[in-house]
């Protein structure tokens, strides 16, 4: 019976190491993926480059789930677009004024392309975000 529970504490004690390192090694990915995106950003006040980050690390069953993005209000227009250039093709069809805060300048648009610097960066690190995943430094 004791060679049972000593046999059942290693096998928890791997488990536990093998679940440490796997969100050591997706921590270490999203920071990654968090730097290159940074550099895909572009800049206005370089608000939403600063916070592009990694959003976090958690087990969820048997898998390890990592998250990058933002947290500003605009990220999601910044990224997708707007308008008649909205990525899902579902952003507005007619053209606005609106009121630049900065100038009080009234500017007319239809809208804002896209600059998916998120989803551009997981597809071209691919190769990185395999071997840091796996361990690689």
């Amino acid at each position: 019976m004791a060679d049972t529970r000593a046999f059942e504490q290693a096998c928890d004690n791997s488990v536990n190491k093998m679940q440490e390192l796997l969100m050591q090694n997706m921590e270490q990915t999203l920071d990654h993926v968090a730097g290159k995106a940074k550099e895909k950003v572009g800049v206005g006040t370089g608000a939403l480059r600063a916070d592009t980050r990694s959003l976090g690390v958690e087990i969820v069953g048997d898998e390890v789930h990592g998250a990058v993005g933002n947290s500003l209000e605009y990220a999601i227009y910044h990224h997708q677009g707007t308008g008649i250039y909205a990525s899902d093709g579902n952003g507005r069809k007619t053209p606005w004024v609106y009121e630049d805060p900065k100038t009080g300048e009234k500017i007319y648009t239809r809208g804002s392309k896209p600059n998916p610097y998120l989803k551009d960066t997981i597809e071209q690190e691919q190769s990185t975000i395999s071997k840091l995943l796996g361990g690689a430094n």
